[in-house]
């Protein structure tokens, strides 16, 4: 079967048909999809059925794997796939697993070599409810008022897992927290080389050189204005989806508006980026931050 894209009504997005997960691309097929990745941001696989460690083998196709910082939702037998499930080992609703990921964010934004791209394959999913929502940050800044963006474009941000309101905690293990790092605000892309918004409010603790209070403001202001739903479309799961989306120009959000008495599973992997900052730079911005 021959490949074919088909891109999404919205403002991203795009379905990938004619695929075989088991079987390695072609220089061809992967050049196509890399292009339409960056191009649409959202990449969609349906009826595509796979294991943990498949899901692992096709992943790899588009770059290094990043295993997740918190031990205890990586797969068993494979640990560079993470288990996403809203049930603990017992099969009893697990809070802390269920809300990971519920808010605008940018996957391992929090790292000093943030994603590339995240891979979520469902295995078991509610009979309603539990949406994935992404967003477009290319057309967030494209669009941007004059005003806005003058503000926020060319500043760097610091960084860390649960952001300045400390979300979901729980997933950590005790010590396991990473140092915060610095990105831009407004990162280019390294391919594409359009600016899109990169901070995000999941992981963002303030904008550097900027008192608090005014930080405060002015990331409430631009992420206001990032969250409208122009630039946005949901992810409808079935079971043997797997969703490919871009962690340099896109936020994403999860939803736990499902019967928290259903199973919802899914397998992810994280394709590993490139810094935003070189060290040294990093450094001293931090150095101007803690002054």
């Amino acid at each position: 079967m021959t490949l074919e894209i088909r891109d999404i009504e919205g403002p991203l997005g795009a379905d990938v048909i004619g695929l075989d997960p088991l079987v390695r691309m072609t220089a061809d097929d992967l050049r196509a999809i890399e292009d339409a990745f960056c191009r649409r941001l959202v990449l969609r696989f349906r009826d595509m059925p796979m294991s943990a460690q498949e899901l692992c083998d096709f992943s790899r196709q588009f770059g290094e794997l990043q295993p997740h910082i918190a031990k205890r939702y990586r797969h068993p037998d494979v640990p560079d796939v993470v288990l996403m499930t809203n049930q603990d080992d017992k099969g009893n609703f697990d809070r802390v697993g269920a809300e990971r990921g519920v808010g605008w964010h940018s996957d391992l934004a929090y790292d000093r070599i943030p994603a590339k791209a995240t891979l979520l394959h469902a295995v078991a999913i509610p009979d309603r409810g539990g949406n994935t929502k992404f967003a477009n940050m290319y057309l967030a800044f494209d669009t941007m008022p004059d005003r806005l963006r003058q503000k926020v474009d060319g500043r760097f941000a610091r960084f860390r897992q649960g952001g300045r309101l400390a979300l979901n905690q729980g997933i950590m293990e005790p010590g396991a927290a990473p140092a915060d790092v610095v990105h831009p605000v407004i990162r280019t892309h390294p391919q594409t080389q359009r600016k899109s918004v990169y901070a995000n409010p999941y992981h963002t603790v303030s904008i550097i050189g900027m008192p608090r209070a005014e930080s405060d403001a002015l990331l409430d202001e631009l992420f206001e204005w990032c969250a409208q739903e122009r630039f946005q479309w949901q992810q409808v799961w079935r079971v043997a989806d797997t969703i490919m989306w871009e962690n340099r120009s896109a936020w994403h959000s999860g939803s736990v508006d499902y019967p928290l008495d259903q199973l919802r599973k899914f397998y992810r992997t994280t394709v590993r980026g490139t810094a935003t900052v070189e060290q040294r730079e990093e450094s001293r911005l931090l150095a101007i931050e803690a002054a």
